[in-house]
């Protein structure tokens, strides 16, 4: 039961957090797109979007090691515990370097054969370049603290950082229309000073909080700990580069054939999924030392409980959100961003698509990541991933729509998401059929309907901010009562009718 507190009270911090940095992020990105306009801003996502896009490797990267500190924390070993922490520190070092050394070392090939980039930018393109690769060090370097406020579910100091990041941002954004120079090269230079800022407060802010665990070298000498770390480690960054690379490398692809300009619009696609996805990734994080604690304690019913828990509100979390922006984007787009860029309303909706079927995996990914067993599962999911860019490359060739690019990564996604319900039966004994009919075929069932339902509505109104309205209030009220009847079991019903009967009690 007290799980379960701490599930919801870090949950509810964690929404909080996510309010105020979506507010924050909305309207910074006009701000930095009229100040750079759209080549520039199509220039910057094509360049320094892997900083938005690092989101989901350092995701990745600090569940690793979050999944170490949650199951050794699990097993109350306290001279484990240090040598976990040093380890890790070491770890993210060495593949932080090694990052850098591999995105230098491809900088000419990338300039040279690949990207297109207009020849009076390619100097600037170049110098925000390198300025990628120094906030990436930076972000690689502190995935470890973030792996202990993590594990300890420290969520308030965790949000509390994160908006600091965000306001930072929004100064930076605030101040581009005064720069007496380039634009460009001043925001690149901008993201790395904000970059190493935040590494610096989490440093000393772990130092400060957490004075049981001691940075020493002593501790990082167990070579089998350190041996088996960095095998995990290694094949989970893997696993985030598969999904920085998928995502990067069709922006690349689109970039060669249709030039700088289309990167804004996918650029903006790709931020509105990502202020989407913060809500589900939101439980995921509230869940997940949760669901590794249950793997240190050899609690396998619990595992596939909160496995089970972690997938149906982590989709339902970014489904009751997505369908109303899939289904009046033009508009939202159109009052947000104001002169909204070719392609970039179906490049958002097939985006949120993609997400959508991504999230219908949550729990799998945590719960395989949890058994500490993913060679296999990483080679599957990398090659899996991957092969999006060589089928895009392959579409855009022969002529066809960009849009045909994007659907054929959401098919693909779709066999990703049945590659990681076999591992997860295999390594956790993950019932598949049982997922199937408990988690994923409920979920179809509901979105389909609302999104019909929504759909009808939208036809007969025309576009406004009252049927932008209506369409969300409609979505609420039709998702909560499908929810209740078809997603929700037995006692999570029963658990919705108490709190209703007591709140009309009280009232």
């Amino acid at each position: 039961m007290e799980g379960s507190r701490r599930i919801i009270l870090n949950t509810a911090i964690l929404y909080a957090k996510i309010l105020i940095c979506m507010g924050i992020s909305l309207y910074t990105v006009p701000l930095v797109l009229h100040a750079l306009g759209k080549s520039d801003y199509g220039l910057f996502n094509l360049i320094a979007g892997v900083i938005s896009m690092l989101a989901f490797m350092n995701a990745a990267m600090t569940l690793s090691t979050q999944r170490y500190l949650s199951v050794t924390i699990g097993e109350r070993n306290d001279k484990k515990l240090q040598e976990v922490y040093n380890i890790s520190i070491c770890l993210h070092v060495v593949i932080a370097g090694a990052v850098v050394l591999l995105i230098e070392l491809a900088m000419p090939f990338l300039f040279q054969y690949v990207l297109n980039i207009e020849e009076a930018r390619q100097g600037v393109a170049l110098q925000l370049y390198h300025l990628l690769v120094v906030s990436m060090f930076f972000s690689i370097v502190a995935v470890p603290f973030d792996a202990v406020m993590n594990a300890y579910e420290n969520m308030a100091a965790f949000s509390i950082i994160s908006i600091i990041e965000a306001v930072l941002k929004l100064l930076a954004a605030l101040m581009l229309t005064c720069v007496p120079y380039d634009r460009l090269l001043y925001y690149g230079t901008a993201m790395v000073f904000v970059a190493f800022l935040v590494f610096i407060l989490k440093f000393v802010y772990i130092r400060h909080s957490y004075k049981h665990l001691h940075i020493r070298l002593q501790y990082a000498r167990n070579m089998q700990l350190f041996r088996e770390m960095f095998s995990f480690a290694g094949w989970n960054t893997l696993s985030a580069l598969a999904v920085v690379g998928r995502n990067q490398g069709i922006a690349i692809t689109l970039n060669h054939f249709l030039g700088t300009v289309i990167n804004a619009a996918y650029g903006i696609a790709n931020q509105v999924n990502s202020t989407l996805c913060y809500f589900s990734a939101t439980i995921q994080k509230s869940v997940n030392p949760q669901l590794m604690l249950s793997e240190g304690a050899h609690e396998q019913s619990r595992l596939i409980i909160l496995t089970y828990a972690l997938t149906k509100y982590s989709l339902l979390a970014l489904a009751v959100l997505a369908l109303p922006l899939i289904i009046e984007m033009p508009y939202v787009l159109g009052i947000w961003i104001g002169d909204t860029p070719q392609y970039a309303v179906p490049f958002t909706r097939i985006i949120i698509v993609l997400s959508l079927i991504t999230q219908s995996s949550a729990g799998l990914m945590s719960a395989v990541q949890s058994s500490g067993r993913v060679k296999y599962y990483t080679i599957a999911i990398c090659c899996t991933l991957l092969s999006t860019v060589l089928v895009a490359y392959l579409v855009l060739r022969q002529g066809y729509s960009p849009v045909t690019a994007l659907w054929l990564a959401c098919v693909i996604e779709v066999g990703a998401f049945f590659i990681r319900l076999y591992f997860a039966n295999r390594l956790n004994h993950i019932p598949v059929w049982d997922y199937l009919k408990r988690i994923i075929l409920p979920h179809l069932f509901v979105f389909v309907f609302v999104c019909m339902c929504l759909y009808a509505i939208s036809l007969q109104m025309d576009p406004s901010f009252f049927r932008l309205l209506t369409v969300c209030a409609i979505d609420v009220v039709l998702y909560a009562f499908c929810s209740f009847l078809f997603i929700f079991n037995r006692e999570e019903r029963h658990y919705i009718v108490n709190i209703v009967n007591s709140l009309k009690s009280k009232l």
